[in-house]
């Protein structure tokens, strides 16, 4: 039993520390009710503690691996059980019994022994209680939170009513304590499902829709922030650059390196090779920095014919508010304009960043090859006069 009170204070913490809050259904709540019920059923089964022991933890577990993965969660939460139980010490047949009352839990698995059966009956329980509708509530408001797994009201409980059909409790005590509770909610299910038909259509286009808006908006937020985060480096490259041709060119032409001569040495042609090409490699990068917008010039026409982007502060700097604002509104208010001019907004901007990245491209490549040239010129000189 002591292994027990271990995993339960595990699970407790874990789903505390990185089971998504988005799982309404799959909680710490959802896997208390399955502890307790295979207790009770255990229970009623006079299991061995040995036996016990292994259904309670096994459904201390059972849901644990939504925290690494939606799909196929169940495997995920057999590693990390035998993880945790490798590390207290039990034996491998308890870890490996405890692994497959996991997998029994998996929607369609079959049940090979009492264990499995139990920790199954208990996973489904719910399907016999009171109050089903108001857990099942909280499985489609779970769907909700991740648009892959949306759908519709009226497609949800018909859903619902075909897993509510399709359970069958394997024990005796789930047969006499679950079984009268779920043809009941077979009921209230159909009821539901009747007057969401009643009431309205189906609500699964709409749905679709704003499901892929979603998506959609997700995918311009990412791509919005990833090109700002490249506009960032490349400003900090440029400003590397600036510094250090800054600095050269500055100490080369304040200095007398340049008609530095000696018997041996001739400093005038590297010097210049390398003030040159700092002076480009500058341009460059100065060119990669320069701001730029728009002259704010605008018509009233490309403004009704939507061809002005709303979203770049050069287009409206010489608009006035008020029909910025009526420009804007039209604008979120219709769906292909907004989300055109979404589009055209981050072709802007790509182009943009491109443009900087090619100018910054040529001036670290002129700097590179002035510095080397510079180098190898001296190297000549040098080693044609001690030759």
């Amino acid at each position: 039993m002591k292994i027990v009170e271990e995993v339960k204070e595990f699970a407790t913490r874990y789903y505390e520390e990185k089971v998504s809050a988005l799982l309404n259904y799959h909680s710490i709540e959802h896997t208390r009710l399955v502890a307790k019920v295979s207790e009770t059923i255990a229970g009623a089964e006079s299991l061995s503690e040995r036996e016990k022991d292994i259904v309670v933890v096994a459904a201390w577990f059972h849901d644990i691996g939504h925290a690494v993965s939606l799909k196929d969660h169940e495997e995920e939460s057999c590693k990390i059980a035998r993880q945790f139980l490798a590390e207290k010490g039990m034996d491998e047949a308890f870890i490996v019994e405890v692994e497959k009352c996991i997998r029994a839990t998996k929607m369609g698995a079959p049940k090979n022994s009492l264990l499995e059966e139990i920790i199954g009956d208990a996973d489904h329980a719910h399907a016999g209680m009171d109050n089903f509708m108001e857990i099942s509530n909280l499985l489609r408001k779970e769907m909700c939170n991740f648009v892959e797994r949306k759908c519709s009201k009226l497609e949800y409980w018909k859903q619902t009513l075909d897993f509510i059909l399709g359970i069958k409790f394997h024990t005796e005590y789930a047969r006499n304590t679950f079984e009268p509770v779920r043809l009941k909610n077979i009921k209230k299910v159909e009821n539901r499902i009747k007057k969401l038909s009643a009431d309205k259509a189906p609500e699964l286009p709409t749905h679709t829709q704003k499901s892929t808006a979603r998506g959609i908006e997700t995918m311009f937020r990412l791509t919005a922030r990833n090109q700002i985060n490249l506009s960032s480096i490349a400003d900090n490259k440029a400003n590397i650059m600036l510094t250090i041709n800054a600095v050269l060119v500055s100490v080369l032409m304040s200095t007398s390196a340049l008609t530095l001569r000696t018997s041996e040495h001739n400093f005038l042609i590297p010097g210049i090779i390398l003030i040159v090409g700092c002076l480009i490699s500058l341009v460059f990068a100065i060119l990669s920095v320069i701001p730029k917008y728009g002259s704010g010039q605008y018509s009233d026409e490309d403004l009704k014919k939507r061809k002005l982007n709303l979203l770049f502060f050069g287009n409206f700097v010489n608009m006035p508010y008020e029909k910025y604002k009526k420009g804007v509104k039209e604008m979120m208010s219709d769906y292909d304009y907004l989300y055109g001019t979404l589009t055209k907004d981050q072709y802007n901007l790509g182009k943009v960043l491109a443009k900087k990245y090619k100018l910054l491209r040529y001036s670290y490549r002129v700097f590179m090859v002035s510095f080397v040239v510079a180098v190898l010129t001296f190297l000549v000189q040098y080693l044609s006069k001690i030759m």
